[in-house]
């Protein structure tokens, strides 16, 4: 009789375990895909203009909000699957990429429209891998 008990106490405790297979929302993904345009649309044009030093260091601080921003949000996620290691190494990789258009923007160096495509390309690149590696089922 003890036996049953503690059985339906385990199959209760497993059906009140959180799920870690939750999908991302259509909500979620919009906005991701939002944030990987923006994010390519910002530091392309700004690499192409010749701006302040200000204005270039609010340009890379709102890139790396947006890059911590959505490793934060899944971290914090209730109901969502631990990182894997290459989401992690995505993830670190996504600030440390921002170097690349950095440089140019902190430096007041404007170069031409095709080396600021690529130079935004790469931390873009790394956001929408990094959003794909998560949303993937």
């Amino acid at each position: 009789m003890g036996e049953n008990a503690n059985s339906a106490e385990q199959l209760r405790a497993i059906e009140d375990a959180p799920v870690l297979t939750r999908a991302a929302s259509a909500g979620e993904r919009a906005l991701g895909a939002l944030s990987v345009l923006a994010l390519f649309a910002v530091l392309a044009v700004a690499a192409t203009r010749e701006i302040p030093l200000v204005v270039g260091i609010v340009v890379l601080l709102l890139a790396l909000g947006l890059l911590l921003g959505w490793r934060w949000f899944h971290l914090r996620a209730p109901g969502r699957r631990p990182h894997t290691k290459a989401e992690e190494w995505t993830a670190f990789l996504g600030p440390v990429s921002l170097a690349i258009p950095g440089l140019g923007l902190l430096w007041n160096n404007p170069v031409a429209l095709p080396g600021a495509l690529l130079a935004a390309a790469v931390p873009t690149a790394v956001l929408a891998g990094y959003l794909v590696l998560r949303w993937r089922r």
